[in-house]
């Protein structure tokens, strides 16, 4: 009896607990395991696919029979198929739709039978510090559901790794395993969070995507298209020193950052210029160090501003031009920089004349090296501090040489920024092929940064070109996205 007495207290507790972090059996009749076979394309010979490969992940059952699930659980997919807890049927879904930038997708199971008694989760609101919640998944690919229970510990702006993307994310404390990416973070029975990536560096810390995120996603699909984020086109100096506030004529309270470049062609391009103070965005004061009030205690980079709104909405900027206070009105914009963040379910462009292999330089190239730090220096300069501009909007580079006698002294080249084809600028790699195609004379002169020099034979190469793709076991002169260029 005295046994029994002693038990009760904590049972009761354990069952208050998770009631308050949502552990119930409705929710985990809810929770999907997700298996996915996968073929990612090669950047480093850009005309081949690496190979089939399999992968778990997890996700959860949300209104209107969807599952909900992280991005890179199902990219580059080939096949997916999706299960329930305690149920050995598997079910092909298919993708709705997929945001990589926010590292969140749509699933859809035309099969009904698959959602029998599968109440659909609803999304929360944004938890607090220190609150209690719940992750359910799959981890390590394992065939039963595991709950881990954790706290949230911070909220910040963080690189999403699926993306780079700079967006609103949410730190716990509770284990985020592989396997358990896509499955849902539960507070109080609603979803409060996406798992989606973990420190490998620190034991413990992992990430979820945040309420603001996931309905900024389900809100952009509901037209039948997914649009993205607006694009942060703007590069800003924080204005701490005294001394630089005052060279600028910041009147004394007056706090801000100081625009130092405008991405060419976003939203911001010809009605932010250098040298403008930001002051506030729709109303809310920027801060000298670049921050904003976040919740009744805490603060948060401005660029929370431009993520909680939607392609094609108008913002309001207060800047401080050559001393004088005004407002002025943006269109928000997509985009991209001018080296890609990772992209996924898209081949890579490459194009090849007299052997000379281009491509785009992309976040996807770089990563084909082990360490960022072995990657050429010259590529990762322009990763950190290119930015789109009128006379280049993308950067070419002559990836490497297959040998021929029509490119003898030039099979060393390799990993090098294209800057001009017969004394033009090269502005991104459809203008290079244009340009090449449609050269007059009997020569190619392509220049390259540092000043080197290839000359070939026009008429040599395009007799060529033909047997060295042959020898190489090279399907094409050029990936599908350029067949038309040139012409």
């Amino acid at each position: 009896m005295r046994r029994n007495v002693f038990l009760r207290p904590l049972v009761v507790s354990v069952l208050l607990v998770c009631a308050w972090m949502g552990i119930s059996h409705a929710t985990e009749d809810s929770i999907v395991k997700i298996l996915t076979v996968f073929n990612k394309p090669s950047y480093d010979q850009p005309w081949q696919m690496l190979g089939s490969q399999g992968a778990s992940g997890s996700g959860c059952i949300i209104a209107g029979q969807r599952i909900l699930t992280a991005a890179h659980v199902v990219s580059d997919r080939t096949f997916v198929q999706v299960q329930r807890g305690g149920d050995p049927t598997k079910y092909e879904a298919h993708v709705s739709f997929i945001g990589h930038d926010c590292d969140l997708a749509l699933l859809r199971v035309n099969e009904k039978a698959f959602f029998r008694d599968a109440p659909p989760l609803e999304i929360g609101e944004l938890p607090d510090l220190r609150d209690a919640v719940a992750v359910y998944g799959f981890p390590i690919g394992g065939d039963k559901l595991s709950i881990t229970e954790g706290v949230v510990s911070r909220i910040e702006m963080t690189e999403y790794a699926h993306s780079q993307r700079r967006l609103l994310s949410v730190q716990i404390d509770a284990p985020i395993n592989p396997g358990n990416s896509g499955g849902p973070v539960v507070q109080k029975g609603r979803v409060v969070g996406i798992a989606h990536q973990g420190l490998e560096e620190a034991e413990n810390v992992g990430y979820m995507i945040p309420p603001l995120i996931i309905h900024h996603f389900l809100d952009d699909v509901k037209d039948g298209r997914y649009d993205g984020f607006p694009y942060d086109d703007i590069y800003a100096q924080t204005l701490e020193n005294r001394a630089h506030r005052a060279f600028l004529g910041m009147g004394e309270g007056q706090t801000g950052v100081l625009v130092s470049r405008v991405a060419y062609g976003s939203s911001s391009w010809g009605i932010i210029k250098p040298d403008d103070v930001i002051l506030a965005v729709d109303d809310v004061t920027i801060a000298n160090d670049g921050t904003i009030p976040f919740g009744p205690r805490d603060r948060i980079d401005m660029t929370y501003l431009l993520i909680r709104r939607h392609l094609g909405e108008t913002m309001r900027l207060t800047i401080l031009r050559e001393g004088r206070v005004q407002d002025v009105s943006l269109v928000l914009k997509g985009g991209e920089d001018i080296v890609p963040g990772l992209r996924y379910d898209v081949k890579p462009d490459y194009y090849i004349f007299g052997g000379l292999v281009f491509i785009r330089l992309t976040l996807n190239y770089l990563a084909t090296w082990e360490e960022w730090a072995e990657a050429p220096p010259n590529l990762l300069n322009h990763y950190l501090s290119d930015i789109p501009a009128p006379e280049r909007r993308e950067i070419v580079v002559l990836r490497g040489v297959l040998a021929d006698s029509v490119n003898v002294g030039y099979h060393d080249y390799g990993n090098r920024v294209v800057e001009e084809v017969n004394g033009k600028t090269v502005s991104g790699m459809g203008d290079l092929v244009d340009k090449i195609e449609n050269a007059e004379g009997p020569y190619l002169e392509i220049g390259l940064e540092w000043g080197d020099r290839i000359v070939l034979d026009i008429d040599r190469c395009k007799g060529a070109d033909s047997d060295i793709l042959d020898r190489y076991g090279i399907p094409a002169d050029r990936s599908e996205g350029l067949r038309g260029a040139g012409s």
